[in-house]
């Protein structure tokens, strides 16, 4: 868990945050940016560990009894989320994709998440799948590095803030054809554009056509705006 108490009051700045904020932590464990986050507005926080739950409820039961806190025992990825603006969390890093995704089914803000270092860059770039998918869900930024000497227990990673605004990077007229194509791509990113274009077309049906210079590239030399391109030509047709 996150307790240099100078990095808790940076991420939570980083949120802007106002009284009618409504902020949701995922994995609040013992409460530091918790407290934290209290200071500002209220909190709908997610705790799977039933021995940090008892300990949240004892140590905020002040703001539980007047509404400041709504603490939910769950596991966030099969949780309902009640009514948010933003998101401010330290997640749990094994989950971050599905979270990440999760996130992007409901309406927010902004959200400050900090993540292991290399899913913050994969996020943030355009050269893999996930972050050439999140770019038609928003416009990620990483705001500052976390040494792991920041946490107790130290990781064996460093970590990243990421400020996520939920704006898409490019927009596409199909999503979910979107997200296939872009992860047929990936799974065979060894190979030349032109030869994963063809066998996606013989898998499915189609009959895409790239031109000479695209068909050279990688997925990972696309970028976002040319797997767009790709994939509203797949709609046209």
């Amino acid at each position: 868990m996150l307790v240099n108490r100078r990095i808790i009051e940076r991420i939570v700045s980083y949120a802007e945050l106002g009284d009618n904020d409504i902020v949701l932590e995922i994995g609040c464990g013992t409460g530091n940016l918790t407290a934290e986050l209290l200071k500002h507005c209220r909190v709908v926080g997610i705790e799977k560990d039933r021995r940090m739950v008892e300990k949240l409820k004892e140590r905020f039961s002040n703001e539980i009894e007047r509404e400041r806190l709504m603490l939910i025992h769950g596991d966030a990825l099969k949780s309902e989320f009640p009514a948010f603006t933003k998101i401010v969390s330290n997640i749990p890093y094994k989950i971050s994709s599905p979270l990440t995704f999760k996130f992007f089914r409901h309406k927010f803000e902004l959200a400050i998440v900090t993540y292991q270092k290399e899913f913050a860059e994969r996020l943030c770039r355009e050269n893999n799948r996930l972050g050439v998918v999140a770019s038609v869900y928003c416009s990620p930024q990483i705001l500052e590095i976390v040494k792991p000497s920041a946490f107790r227990p130290k990781p064996k990673v460093e970590s990243a803030v990421v400020k996520i605004i939920p704006k898409p990077r490019v927009n596409v007229k199909n999503r979910e054809l979107f997200e296939e194509f872009v992860t047929f791509a990936f799974t065979m990113k060894r190979k030349r554009m032109g030869k994963i274009v063809d066998e996606f077309n013989n898998r499915f049906g189609f009959s895409i056509e790239i031109d000479g210079e695209m068909a050279k590239m990688r997925p990972e030399e696309l970028g976002a705006e040319k797997f767009r391109e790709i994939v509203d030509d797949i709609r046209a047709r």
